[in-house]
């Protein structure tokens, strides 16, 4: 393993000792050596993760959105980590999220990591800005390439809470059919192929828990020139694991579901 990257949703994550001690305790168990953090609304949040994590280093996006992206990276882990925002992934809108982007250097090699929150609803503006914040990662894709000459070898992970819930056409009628959240993921693996990337297979089919029930709206896409473990033993077993209330059931579950968070935690490494 050269290093390995979780993200998490952690909803509305505005600090309190006892939901940061839960958060905390979640994250140490996987021994990530990057994690981002998505739906932090306290700036607080970062100086709580310090005194949590003190072997790290963290950035944080910021901007006129409510919710921001912590990024933290192992400081003895690599041998140089940039960050930058990338504000074009708000895609001209300032309610949504920047893409948070880490560029480390490990073994005189860089890995860009991208940790993104698209927009979330089933509605058209919804459906079309995601749309286009995918777009944007695949024109990224393309940039990156082209300052290694052009030969698709650049090393992009791009990780978050993709929101692939589908579209429900405002008016229903016959004619029309809802694109639902299958076909939705479906066409980002076909583009992301497209872009010399590829949609990593997770070891558990959905990442979020609600009163409405269960998605899969937490993902994980990599150019074709990164590798990563598998957990399993079988060579098509599962890049990523999905950890948190899905390891939980019954009255545990649910403690975790409104104490925590509703979305579970994405864990690669990269080899």
């Amino acid at each position: 393993m050269k290093f390995s990257v979780l993200s998490w949703n952690i909803e509305h994550f505005k600090g309190g000792a006892a939901r940061l001690k839960k958060v905390a305790s979640h994250i140490r168990k996987q021994k990530p050596d990057v994690f981002a953090l998505l739906e932090i609304e306290n700036v607080d949040v970062r100086a709580l993760m310090e005194e949590a994590f003190p072997g790290y280093d963290f950035a944080l996006t910021d901007g006129p959105e409510v919710q921001e992206i912590l990024v933290g990276w192992r400081r003895s882990a690599f041998q140089q980590a940039v960050f930058s925002q990338k504000r074009e992934f708000d895609v001209g809108n300032d309610r949504l999220r920047p893409g948070a982007l880490l560029s480390v250097r490990h073994a005189d090699v860089w890995y860009n990591l991208l940790f993104l929150h698209t927009d979330s609803g089933t509605d058209a503006p919804a459906f079309g800005n995601r749309a286009e914040m995918f777009g944007k990662t695949w024109k990224l894709k393309s940039a990156l390439d082209r300052n290694l000459g052009g030969d698709g070898a650049s090393r992009l992970l791009v990780m978050g809470d993709l929101n692939t819930m589908g579209l429900m056409f405002p008016k229903p009628a016959k004619k029309f059919l809802r694109v639902d959240a299958p076909t939705e993921i479906a066409a980002l693996a076909e583009a992301a192929l497209e872009a010399g990337m590829q949609l990593l297979t997770k070891d558990r089919p959905v990442t979020w828990k609600g009163s409405a029930g269960e998605s899969n709206l937490d993902h994980a896409i990599a150019s074709a020139s990164l590798s990563f473990s598998r957990f399993g033993p079988e060579a098509d077993a599962p890049q990523v694991k999905v950890k948190g209330w899905p390891d939980l059931s019954g009255a545990t579950q649910a403690s975790f579901l409104a104490d925590v968070s509703d979305h579970a935690s994405l864990y690669l490494e990269i080899v």
